[in-house]
């Protein structure tokens, strides 16, 4: 009897496995025809199809025809602004959005929430704030300041808490986040390296766009918007990089540039890493689909820092990432209230761009348009985020043992950016109108559909913490 009540137990485990069968599957050689079979949350096996028959029944079947099945997204560079800014934001409507683009983990900065993430208590209220909140599974930044640096034991703990530091090498706009300066700079490689953390840099040289933000600011009869462009030039980026690079060549540290809006910049941070440097680079999708132009027209929907570069520049950049010297994609969604937006000055403007939700839909669509093979890019936002934050062990590709993040992408049906259709709490974008050529049609996490093209978002909030 014992023996039969086993063989049933078995049997019903094996009916509980979800099979996620005839789309076209993103692995590691490539895309391939293979069922994808899930239990507890993680990838069981890749079923080639002619393997023979697998237990099937209606309810343990997702249907991918027609679809590309690739890794769960991983967006190591939002700004949800929670806890203390959540009429800016939120976890709650930024993870919800970023499930409807495909994006099923994000880091999220350590600053624009309220307090910063400065402090072991910010970053444990933090934790415990945001238990039960988010759609997707999340890791937190910690903030290395010109405040915090002294207190090293204190970023000691913090390190075991945070997926890597973060640091600005300008003003960030945020009064509780300060800026490093070139010599605090040196005391955050070091404690990086101590930490075995990586440090992530907003590189563009201080006093330089101090001094050119003063020039500029003093002759209102220049358009303002050519104004602010001209007050963050490419030269303070690559000033910034280069002494960035020197000291994490002297110490030893793991350095990440994010949102380099320069292919000479990318280039340098590549015969650095050539060099022997422990460095990678992301940039944006707005800094590969927009430019000055659009900028000037649209003005400070569009403002950001780095701001956006001469077409020139945007095309290097697709060079760059066809040579596969770009090694993240991280969309750098900074929202806040419209009205920050509607200023009578660009310079009052808050600097930041809502687009977590079409990161990948337009990274596939202006791919597809240049003929970029998508096997290209889809590791900028998957294995490559994973291998170099630590968590490959989890996340980033389709493979057995790893947790079954998937996103099933159409590429016979279009999305249009309506604003009705937005998940973030402030409805406005410049992607809103859009068309691209791909659509998500489901993002599942851990092996649970969290959104379906027909129905939306899963209501419970199942996203936990790494």
């Amino acid at each position: 009897m014992a023996k039969v009540l086993t063989e049933v137990v078995k049997e019903e485990k094996r009916t509980k496995d979800l099979l996620v069968k005839n789309g076209f599957v993103f692995t590691e050689e490539g895309f391939r025809e293979v069922t994808i079979k899930i239990r507890d949350e993680k990838i069981v096996s890749l079923v080639e199809s002619e393997a023979g028959p697998i237990l099937e029944t209606a309810e343990n079947i997702i249907d991918a025809s027609g679809c590309l099945v690739v890794p769960g997204f991983i967006d190591a560079h939002v700004h949800f602004n929670d806890p203390g800014r959540t009429d800016w934001e939120g976890i709650e409507t930024g993870s919800r959005a970023a499930a409807m683009g495909g994006t099923t983990t994000i880091f999220d900065m350590p600053l624009n929430c309220s307090p910063s993430t400065i402090s072991l208590k910010n970053l444990e209220d933090k934790r415990e704030y945001l238990t039960s909140l988010s759609h997707i599974d999340y890791a937190l930044w910690g903030g290395m300041t010109g405040t915090n640096l002294k207190n090293r034991q204190e970023l000691a703990q913090m390190s075991e808490g945070v997926i890597a530091w973060k640091s600005f090498m300008s003003e960030s706009g945020i009064e509780d986040f300060q800026y490093v300066s070139p010599k605090e700079l040196k005391q955050a490689m070091q404690a990086a390296k101590e930490h075995g953390k990586i440090l992530a840099l907003h590189a563009e040289w201080e006093k330089d766009i101090a001094r050119l933000t003063a020039f500029n600011k003093q002759h209102p009869w220049l358009n303002e918007r050519s104004a602010y462009l001209a007050s963050r030039p490419i030269s303070a980026e690559e000033k910034a990089v280069n002494y960035a690079l020197e000291l994490a060549a002297k110490y030893g540290t793991a350095l990440h540039f994010v949102h380099i809006s320069s292919p000479k910049v990318v280039r340098l941070i590549e015969e650095a890493k050539k060099s022997g440097v422990n460095v990678t680079v992301e940039t944006c999708p707005h800094y590969l689909i927009f430019d000055e132009e659009d900028f000037l027209r649209e003005g400070a929907l569009l403002k950001c820092a780095p701001p956006l570069r001469k077409r020139q520049e945007v095309e290097g950049l697709w060079e760059c990432l066809a040579d596969g010297v770009i090694d993240t994609i991280g969309s750098d969604h900074s929202p806040c209230l419209y009205s920050m937006k509607e200023t009578d000055s660009i310079w009052d403007a808050w600097g930041g761009i809502q687009g977590v939700q079409f990161t990948w839909l337009a990274m596939a669509d202006e791919a597809l348009k240049r003929g970029v093979p998508l096997k290209q890019i889809l590791p900028l936002g998957t294995s490559n985020v994973a291998d170099r934050f630590g968590i490959s062990g989890r996340k980033g590709r389709i493979s057995p043992g790893l947790d079954a993040d998937l996103v099933l992408i159409c590429l016979d049906e279009t999305t249009v950016a309506e604003k009705k259709s937005f998940g973030f709490r402030n409805t406005y974008s410049p992607y809103e109108n859009r068309v691209f050529s791909t659509k998500v049609k489901k993002t599942m996490l851990r092996g649970r559909v969290i959104y379906d093209d027909q129905k939306g978002v899963l209501n419970e909030k199942i996203g936990v913490c790494l």
